[in-house]
């Protein structure tokens, strides 16, 4: 029973990284094509937020990973 919630958490954690890879993309977009001096500074926030949120994640899974890797 352990092990299936163990791969429900890594399912989680990997729609979680699909998902903040995609706003980071949609971030990148915005402000790629942000054309609005009051806007630039929000395009500048969202994108280092999404940026950071998804690496915070990969760092998750590869700490995940090695504490599994130690584990077997």
């Amino acid at each position: 029973m352990q092990d299936w919630g163990l791969k429900t958490d890594l399912e989680a954690l990997a729609e979680a990284i699909r998902e903040a890879r995609a706003e980071w993309w949609a971030a990148q977009r915005f402000f790629a094509e942000v054309t609005e001096p009051d806007l630039v500074d929000q395009a500048i926030y969202r994108l280092e937020a999404a940026e950071r949120k998804y690496m915070y994640l990969w760092k998750l899974a590869r700490n995940r990973q090695q504490k599994d890797d130690l584990q077997l």
